[in-house]
């Protein structure tokens, strides 16, 4: 079985954070302990302005644009988790589940404007996917791995229409010399002419491993799963990924063996590389709040972070963005707090779609799964 909701903690508000701090026990270096003051004064006065004066709905992004809600209620069910991407002149999602992790999809949706959207598959022949990814690559939707109502996959489909869906790779239990091992919560990528698989986790381990295909079927093992170093990230989950300035770039996640448990280190790093054997971290300081579940999109010539669940805290709905991997501009977005959404880069706009909310606004904690989009231009 993969993770369930139940291991991301629900945490309550800052003001209980240094309890929290205690009886979770992350293993953070002293070097995240010196964040400097101008930044955690920074994330206090966005918090602070949120809590007693409310996210307005006329938040801006940090370029200036407001965010406009085009439907408070898609018609896919809320979820997280969820798989996506841009094909065809229109916005793909696909999958995930809700529950926690106890009712997954199988249902594919496109849209051309956030608001409308038409169903291309009721219960798709892959089975619900939990933290699978979608690729858009030569004219082809390509669905990789991901959880499989509890049972991790390294298979892989494909479509070209989003309605009838062909498995190229069939799923085995531990993977090959030209296979990636079953996982779920993994990034992918195209990059290069290339789909790439990076990192993820099944039962009894995390990978940093790194692997990449022409066709979906022969995969090719470009960095194997093991000790992390200078040129090679920690093992993790749950990151965030794009391809910005011919590089493919990597963002904080999480490290767990164990399922259905919390994890025992969040990450705050940023790396990049040009050819996936090789990586080169950005900054040596950690540069966010530990975090996972963020998404990493291209938009405005920018790198933006959006969303997102903060070690000892919970979800967030702050959108970062950079031109450099090293200073990044925070901003308050006015949609609910959300974790392990969608975000898409579509029509120029950067899209923000579906996702889970647990922050604790009161004596209780209530998670909520959402199914809204949100745009900014």
């Amino acid at each position: 079985m993969g993770r369930s909701n139940e291991r991301r903690p629900i945490r309550a508000p800052f003001l209980f954070w240094e309890r929290i701090e205690c009886e979770i026990s992350f293993n953070r270096t002293m070097e995240h302990e010196r964040r400097t003051l101008s930044r955690s004064f920074g994330f206090l006065l966005v918090f602070l302005s949120c809590l007693f004066g409310g996210c307005t709905k006329n938040a801006t992004s940090p370029n200036g644009s407001a965010w406009t809600e085009a439907t408070a209620h898609a018609p896919f069910a809320p979820r997280y988790g969820l798989s996506g991407t841009v094909f065809n002149n229109s916005m793909w999602v696909l999958g995930g589940a809700s529950g926690p992790v106890t009712t997954y999809y199988a249902d594919v949706w496109k849209s051309s404007n956030g608001a409308s959207w038409t169903q291309t598959a009721a219960s798709a022949p892959f089975g619900g996917r939990y933290g699978a990814q979608l690729l858009s690559y030569n004219g082809t939707l390509y669905l990789l791995g991901g959880n499989n109502s509890g049972t991790m996959k390294n298979d892989v489909w494909s479509s070209l229409d989003g309605t009838n869906w062909t498995k190229i790779l069939g799923s085995t239990t531990t993977g090959s010399a030209t296979q990636f091992p079953p996982r779920e919560d993994f990034t992918a990528l195209v990059y290069n002419n290339l789909m790439w698989v990076i990192g993820g986790f099944d039962v009894g381990q995390s990978y940093n491993d790194v692997w990449n295909s022409a066709d979906g079927i022969t995969w090719n093992l470009v960095l194997a799963n093991g000790t992390a170093g200078a040129n090679h990230f920690s093992k993790r989950w749950g990151m965030s990924s794009a391809v910005y300035n011919n590089q493919m770039w990597l963002m904080t996640g999480a490290y767990s063996t164990i399922a259905n448990s919390n994890p025992t280190t969040v990450y705050s790093d940023v790396w990049n590389s040009s050819t996936g054997a090789s990586w080169t971290r950005i900054s040596l300081s950690n540069i966010f709040y530990s975090m996972y579940y963020g998404q990493g999109v291209v938009f405005n010539n920018q790198i933006w972070l959006t969303g997102g669940y903060l070690a000892g805290w919970g979800a967030r709905s702050i959108t970062d963005s950079t031109t450099d991997g090293i200073n990044w501009t925070p901003s308050s977005g006015p949609f609910d707090y959300r974790f392990y959404h969608l975000g898409l880069s579509y029509n120029n706009k950067l899209w923000i779609i579906a996702g889970c909310n647990n922050v604790c606004q009161s004596a209780s904690c209530a998670i909520t799964y959402l199914n809204d989009v949100w745009y900014t231009q």
